[in-house]
């Protein structure tokens, strides 16, 4: 083995520090949500309407109703909500201590965020407005035979949405990106600097083709495979093609570059398990604040315009349907809304009559 116990010891400590950090970070999350019986009890009728398959804004009245009953107010309510559709993890808790020191790693956040604002238009006019992505749609929808469909989003008539959250709920994949992308350049043949520059090259170049694609797909649009009898969201698709690759890739290369690092680079910085370690997380909340600018910058101002674009390109090419799938009494039930093309001329909104025809159809 390359390395001493001490510094491997040392640097696996440091490396666990976030974790360490995020657990009381998690349960104070919990607490602030709402643990009492109260909140528990508000959290289980929530709960019965996601289960349902059924939009939260069908029974937007009565839930307002039962949160006056047992005396909860309207941003706890928001809070319970959110917290169901934007579940927060412990990967997400990872990254809040990247907010605290954010004036230290702001200007290394800042030099990345320039050059990244002009590769993201340059990503959105190569997929949305040249139509890429609507070229790869096409293809995954041959090669697996999967129909399209729409099924309305079960968010729809939350009580006040908070975008902030939405935006920490994404943030993970965005973030993790750049650390992955630093340890791939760092099998490279090269010295410490040029590996930095190189690594945050490649986190730029992925972080603006996987945002626009994000973007793109977070839709009511859904791949239904009826040969293994599942629905996949488009959005639900992409995350999870990309998390485990992510996730595995992260854990098998920090722990090769720990254990094997002098081996792999002896005479530079990164043979150091601790000075590596310290890097690791120097990228990891520098990436995090890449992350934030990414949310305000693109997220916030251009994320739904993509979105409605590729949608209707995906409409222009296969006309689908909208479904609402419910589930009633244990009985499973898809059923025919109307058309998504209709569906977006209506502004995506559907009239409650449609959703009680349905549901006494069901009976």
């Amino acid at each position: 083995m390359g390395v001493g116990v001490e510094s491997l010891v040392s640097a696996l400590l440091i490396l666990l520090s976030p974790v360490v950090l995020a657990i009381p970070l998690s349960l104070g999350w919990k607490w602030w949500v709402g643990s009492d019986p109260e909140h528990v009890h508000y959290r289980e009728k929530v709960r019965l309407v996601l289960d349902a398959g059924l939009p939260l804004g069908r029974f937007r009245k009565e839930l307002d109703a039962e949160a006056r009953i047992v005396n909860i107010d309207p941003e706890r309510q928001a809070r319970i909500e959110s917290d169901l559709l934007f579940p927060m993890k412990i990967k997400h808790f990872l990254l809040l201590p990247g907010l605290v020191v954010w004036p230290l790693l702001g200007l290394f956040a800042a030099l990345l965020t320039i050059p990244l604002m002009p590769i993201l238009r340059f990503f959105e006019w190569l997929l949305i407005e040249k139509r890429v992505l609507l070229w790869i749609g096409i293809t995954v929808q041959k090669i697996t035979r999967w129909e399209i469909i729409g099924i309305p989003r079960v968010e729809d008539g939350m009580k006040n949405p908070d975008p902030v959250l939405a935006s920490i709920n994404r943030m993970p994949i965005t973030v993790f990106l750049g650390l992955f992308a630093f340890l791939i350049v760092t099998y490279l043949p090269f010295d410490t600097r040029t590996v930095l520059i190189l690594s945050s090259i490649v986190y730029i170049i992925l972080v603006a083709f996987i945002s626009v694609l994000r973007a793109a797909t977070l839709s009511t649009m859904v791949f239904a495979d009826t040969g293994n009898r599942r629905l996949l969201p488009m959005g639900t698709f992409v995350e999870d093609m990309m998390g485990p690759w992510v996730g595995v890739g992260l854990i098998f290369l920090l722990s090769r570059q720990l254990f094997y690092g002098t081996e792999l680079r002896s005479g530079q910085m990164f043979g150091d398990p601790v000075l590596f370690s310290l890097t690791v997380l120097l990228v990891l909340y520098t990436a995090t604040m890449i992350g934030v600018a990414v949310e305000i910058s693109f997220f916030r101002s251009r994320a739904e315009s993509i979105r409605l674009e590729f949608q209707s390109q995906m409409i222009d090419r296969y006309d689908p349907q909208l479904y609402l799938f419910t589930r009633n009494l244990g009985m499973l039930r898809i059923s025919r809304l109307m058309s998504l093309r209709e569906w977006v001329n209506r502004g995506e909104r559907m009239e409650l009559t449609d959703i009680e025809t349905i549901m006494r159809g069901s009976r």
